[in-house]
């Protein structure tokens, strides 16, 4: 079939067209493929240039210079594409990182402050013995896993202790007392039940 399209190309019309006629669309056509690249750069999109089936029938009449050179010029601006989305690429790595470390200095100095005690009142569940003092003072940055070592060291027991936030749920063993106190605090304490056995849930 595209012997067909190159054959009708050759038939009268294009016998009937003067070579200088024929030199000008030539040139045309290889500046509306620069002027396509030239706006695929603008838009910032980086595709490999599309060239329609009769323009690329029409490109292959072109002289041998004129095709190297438009090989050329197709080449270059793929290259200038490349290096403008690799600096677009490596100035957004920047910023980024430029962000994290922002956000890694401005991190340190509130997790210094968050250090400080936490009230927690324990609560036994059934007959479970109790604790004395009911009240503690805890560092905020603690967790439920540290809480619970607390808890067997001063039962003075070697069996597992059960722990509830509120008599409601029982928290993960990595979770942090200040994130659960500032849910859960009542009257400016977080209220922990314990058990020796399941008691909800």
């Amino acid at each position: 079939m595209s012997s067909l399209l190159i054959h009708s190309e050759s038939d009268d019309d294009s016998s009937s067209l003067s070579s200088s006629d024929e030199e000008q669309e030539l040139q045309q056509e290889v500046a509306n493929q620069q002027q396509l690249l030239i706006e695929e750069e603008e838009g910032d999109i980086y595709n490999e240039p599309k060239i329609p089936l009769s323009t690329s029938i029409f490109l292959e009449k072109l002289p041998k210079p004129q095709q190297e050179q438009l090989n050329q010029q197709i080449e270059e601006q793929q290259q200038r594409n490349h290096q403008l989305s690799s600096q677009r690429d490596s100035s957004e790595d920047k910023k980024k990182n430029d962000n994290d470390s922002k956000n890694t200095t401005i991190a340190k100095p509130t997790e210094e402050e968050e250090v400080t005690k936490i009230t927690i009142r324990f609560q036994p569940i059934g007959s479970t013995p109790h604790i004395q003092p009911k009240v503690f003072k805890i560092s905020s940055t603690s967790t439920i896993a540290t809480i619970n070592k607390f808890l067997i060291k001063k039962l003075k027991t070697k069996s597992l202790i059960y722990i509830y936030i509120q008599n409601s749920f029982s928290p993960n063993p990595d979770e942090k007392i200040i994130d659960l106190f500032n849910l859960f605090k009542t009257n400016n304490e977080l209220i922990i039940s314990y058990c020796n056995t399941i008691a909800f849930g």
